[in-house]
């Protein structure tokens, strides 16, 4: 099983913190370092990689996740094409339908017929393809947009675009099928990574994809990413990972299947009370809804003997990765973190 953490680069700290945080991923092991893309309540995503780039050696990095509304296709594989050249070719794209990112700016996440059109547009590209551009994306049929092209290209992806894997961010079976089917990778967050039930529920989907597709199943990651904290005392570790539960529980219409339909209330509250604004904040005041039980099957938190065995649990199910959670906005903490889990759970899995 691979390691990696996933650093949310809050808007109130330093870009810089986020660096120091990859220079400790990478010192501790860690195999990716992703860095998340919400542009209205974070630091930008592509400039805090490129900063990332120039201050490791070994760890993959890119962001978890991106999307393809705020970001168009040819944007996107122009800027992992340049972070794959800076990194000297440790690049890995991180994609999904849109969260925060495109909430925060009054839009909606793309459907999943949008995904299945528009994956293939950036594997094109990346590739050093010529394609059609996109009909989401063409002028107004009343307007005469002097010099507009019907295809697209990306010049220079001839320098390693072929080389960076593509992985989905999923939240439900279907996704994580389109995952199988066109990506490297599927990325799933703790309601469908974050237990046993859930997680075999989700490779089951990814390697029917897979085959549909023709592809060895096994050719695939999934990689759980789920907030992650580790103390000897499991109520304060349990604390820590509310916030980022909360959102795997909002609005999620797969979760009686890995959750638990006991559960069902506090799926409820959580949606109605959910603030984008306080995305994944430790003060969101939404994580005071969170139970131990909710939490646990969401996360791997506790003492390190329950990180452990989570992490077994998992490995089980059959998740390839985890990828724990860490954030600018508690540095010190995340790097402890960091840290901990690389000496007290890891080796132990």
């Amino acid at each position: 099983m691979r390691f990696s953490v996933m650093i949310w680069p809050y808007s109130g700290a330093s870009v810089e913190s986020v660096v120091r945080l990859a220079e400790v991923a990478e010192d501790c092991g860690y195999d990716t370092v992703y860095v998340g893309d919400s542009q209205m309540i974070w630091n930008d995503a592509w400039i805090t990689l490129a900063a990332c780039a120039l201050a490791t050696k070994r760890v993959k990095l890119g962001p978890g996740v991106s999307n393809l509304i705020t970001r168009h296709p040819g944007v996107t594989a122009n800027a992992i094409n340049t972070l794959n050249m800076l990194s000297g070719g440790r690049a890995v794209l991180g994609l999904g339908a849109g969260d925060s990112a495109v909430r925060t700016a009054g839009l909606q996440p793309s459907p999943l017929a949008e995904l299945r059109e528009r994956l293939p547009v950036v594997r094109a590209l990346l590739d050093g393809e010529e394609v059609d551009v996109l009909d989401w994306y063409k002028p107004r049929p009343d307007k005469h947009a002097w010099g507009a092209g019907t295809r697209m290209r990306v010049y220079g992806v001839e320098d390693g675009g072929k080389d960076v894997p593509i992985q989905l961010a999923c939240m439900q079976p279907k996704s994580a099928a389109v995952a199988g089917e066109f990506t490297d990778g599927v990325i799933v967050d703790g309601h469908m990574g974050g237990n046993a039930e859930g997680a075999r529920a989700t490779v089951a989907a990814v390697r029917e994809g897979a085959e549909r597709a023709g592809k060895d199943p096994s050719s695939v990651r999934v990689i759980a990413a789920i907030d992650a904290a580790v103390d000897d005392d499991r109520t304060k570790a349990i604390e820590k990972v509310r916030p980022t539960v909360a959102r795997n529980i909002a609005r999620k219409p797969w979760l009686p299947d890995t959750l638990g339909v006991e559960h069902a209330d506090v799926v409820k509250e959580v949606s109605e009370s959910y603030n984008f604004a306080e995305h994944l904040d430790l003060t969101a005041r939404h994580r005071e809804l969170i139970t131990e039980e909710v939490a646990q099957k969401c996360a791997i938190a506790g003492t390190p003997d329950d990180c452990i065995a989570k992490a077994r649990e998992l490995e089980e199910a059959g998740i390839t990765d985890i990828a724990v959670f860490g954030t600018s906005q508690d540095e010190a903490g995340s790097r402890e973190m960091l840290e901990r889990f690389s000496r007290d759970v890891f080796p132990h899995v």
